[in-house]
Order: structure tokens, then sequence, then C-alpha cells
């Protein structure tokens, strides 16, 4: 299971530039079937990956610039990891190489390559694909180690024997990074998943959670982030730069920061036992009747007065039954619209009137069938709450250490709906 054999080609004249096995070894004939997919796919003018089946592996190709590379496989590989590997290796080949890659330049550091396909791939499964630590194993070609290998050999990299790891770099993080304002900022974005039906009553609920941070810091700073009521957190998953034992055993967010904008965690909330406590922002009071000739349906929404910031941007979509031929939307506020495609009734708020409670009422035309037993109104809800949370888990403190400076500091919350169905 993995990559078995692996060619480097030029897709103009046709010429082999590199080549790697490491299990079934295949013949260079799979690259005739590459290329004939690739001229095919230039006369149809489609431009992008495509995959072909020699027997009994598969052979993957991308093609970028003038270099194609091709990997082969058995079937039991995953598809989009051979796919996800040649991009990889592509980055790393422009981050080495430059933003031209060509087949002069492959040739020139033939070298190099093969080395970065033995570091990238252990027995054909890719182990590091990132180019910050692989420039630690395998030096970039430059001046000083063109000579090295020329005189010496090439025997790799020669790190200290005192503290071997201290030249390491980290994959997510660069060296040397300078930042005139020191800046980091947060957001906490929860999003609620429920069912409710037609008294307002929780069926089924969740809350999901990420934090986003936007990280402009000097140097390698060390990051401590505590957050309130964290015993909550029931499932969650972290970026690869937060140390997983120091949160198992104190809760606290400890890591070293991507510089730029990354997501730190992701969580789900663990589920209460009484439903009915989902904190929902706004109430949904659906009341539907259908006759053998008519129908009624009127829909009240509006915000909860102890959620503490406003509601915004709410959307109910209404979808009636399938006897339902016609409906002419009117409501109090907002904008309500009808797709018969669909027969749904489409009803957005943008901000919720301080004076008045908004109401839908379609007057309703249904087809002369018989009445169903079960004739059921989905409402499928969507809104946002800007500045605000709805499990309890805010960030306490965050503490910057390892460097001098004090940087400037924000966290801002954000509530939205994820899949809220109220079932009348």
């Amino acid at each position: 299971m993995g990559i078995d054999s692996l060619f480097v080609v030029n897709n103009r004249t046709e010429s082999l530039i590199a080549v790697k096995h490491w299990g079934a070894i295949a013949g260079s004939e799979i690259c005739e079937r590459v290329f004939e997919a690739h001229r095919r796919g230039q006369r149809e003018g489609v431009d992008g990956d495509a995959a072909c089946v020699d027997q009994g592996s598969y052979g993957f190709f991308l093609t970028r610039g003038e270099v194609t590379y091709v990997a082969t496989c058995s079937r039991e590989t995953a598809p989009l990891l051979v796919i996800e590997f040649l991009s990889q290796l592509y980055d790393v080949l422009r981050a080495y190489f430059g933003e031209s890659v060509t087949e002069t330049t492959l040739q020139e550091h033939h070298v190099t390559l093969y080395q970065l396909l033995d570091e990238m791939l252990d027995s054909g499964i890719p182990v590091n694909t990132h180019a910050g630590g692989l420039k630690v194993l395998v030096p970039p070609p430059n001046l000083y180690n063109r000579v090295t290998a020329t005189v010496m050999g090439n025997q790799g990299v020669i790190v200290s024997d005192q503290d071997p790891l201290k030249l390491l770099p980290l994959p997510w993080r660069p060296n040397n990074i300078k930042y005139t304002s020191n800046e980091i900022y947060l957001d906490l974005i929860e999003t609620i998943d429920a069912t409710i039906d037609a008294e307002g009553k929780v069926l089924s609920s969740a809350v999901y959670g990420r934090i986003e941070v936007n990280s402009r810091l000097s140097g390698m700073p060390d990051i401590n982030l505590t957050l309130s009521n964290s015993h909550l957190i029931e499932e969650y998953s972290f970026h690869p730069s937060v140390r997983l034992s120091r949160f198992a055993s104190d809760r606290v967010v400890s890591f070293v920061p991507a510089d730029g904008s990354s997501v730190l965690m992701s969580y789900k909330t663990a589920n209460s036992d009484n439903l009915s406590s989902v904190p929902l922002p706004l109430y949904i009071r659906p009341q539907c009747a259908f006759g053998a000739q008519q129908g009624r349906v009127s829909v009240v929404v509006g915000s909860k007065p102890a959620f503490e910031k406003p509601v915004e941007s709410v959307t109910l979509d209404v979808r009636l039954p399938s006897r339902v031929i016609g409906a002419d939307p009117t409501s109090t506020h907002g904008d309500a619209t009808f797709d018969v495609t669909s027969n749904t009734v489409h009803w957005v708020i943008e901000k919720f009137p301080a004076d008045k409670t908004p109401c839908l009422s379609p007057a309703v035309a249904v087809a002369q069938r018989r009445v169903q037993l079960q004739e059921v109104v989905d409402i499928t809800a969507s809104f946002r709450v800007p500045g605000a949370g709805v499990s309890g888990i805010k960030v306490e403190t965050l503490q910057v250490r390892n460097e001098k400076y004090k940087p400037t500091q924000g966290v801002r919350y954000h509530t939205r709906s994820g899949s809220v169905i109220v079932r009348a």
C-alpha cells in the first residue's frame, strides 16, 4: 500500500528526467499511456489532473509547466493520497528551485531531487512533505553546498552533537520573523445544530466551535491560552502546533503559533441531559392546517430577550407539502418569496424590529386531492449573532512568553446557525 514507482518526465520531449521505485517496479510504458491522456486533455481544453489504469495498477499524473510527475500504485492505495503527494512534491520543488521547475533545473540538481524523494517517502508512503522541515534534512542547492558536495561528497546534514534538535525549524513557522507591530487576534466561532418540534421543544442539539488565530508576532513566541468552562469541551482536534499533553493534563492550550491565519482548534461541547437548555438565540412558532381545498400557514419568529446580542441575517425556508400548488407570502417584516420548483417560501429578515414581532402568513392554494394523514411543514432556519458565544466557553487569558515585547491582543465571538430544523 503506497506509491510503487515515480517517474519525472518532460511532457514536451517525452524524455525521462528521474525515476524511483519503492514497491513493484512499473515499466516506463506507463508514461506512454499518461502522455496519451495528457495530449487528449490538451485537445479537449481540459486543464487538470487525470489518472490512467494499467492492468493491475493505477497510474496518476500531475502536469506543471513542462514537467509531468507520474506515480503508479496498487489497487489498495487511496487515489487522493497519490494526487495530493504529487501536488506537495511540486510545491517542495518550487521551494527548493524557484517558481520555474524545468527539466534543466531538475537534471542539474538530480542529487537533491533523489534525496528529497528519500525523505518524503518511506516505502512509498508519504511521511514528510513540508519544505521547512525538509530544508534541514536536505540543504537547498547553493554555492556553499555545491562546493561541499564536490569536495566531501553528499554526506547529509551535520547538526550539533550537543543539541541535535536546535537547528530544526517548526514546519508551520519559519525562522527570523520580524514585525514592526506585534499583534495576535482570536476569533471564537460557534455553530448550533438543533431539531425542534412545533411547540418549541428541542429534540436534538449540538454546539460546535473553532478558534481561529491571526498571528503577526516576531521571533519564536510561546503562547499559553486558558479557556473558561473548558470542561464542557467533549471532542476536540488541534493544530499541529498545540502540545496535546499539556491540554490533557491541565486544559491549557500551549503552542507556538503559525505565522498568519490558522485554525488553532475545533471542538464539540458535551450534550446536556436537558436538551431544552440549549441556548438558541431565537424562537420559531409555526401553526399549520390543511384541508381538502385550502391551507393555512403562520410562522412567528423573534429573538429571545435573555440573549445579550441582537440576532442578524435571519433566513427561514418554509417547505410546504407537495399538495400545495401555490402560495402568496406576506410578512409584517422582511422579504418573503415563493419558489414554485421546491414548494418553499423563502423569508429573509436582516434585523428584528424593536416594536413588533415578525410574522409570515402565506395564502396557500392546495390541489383537490385526498388529505394525507400527515402533511408536514419543514422550516430550516439560519442566523448569526456577532459578538456572542452560546456554549459558555470564553478566552480567559492569553500569555505570550519567550519574547520581550507585549503584543496587541483581541478576541471576537461569533454565533452562527448550523442545521436548525423545525418540524411543524
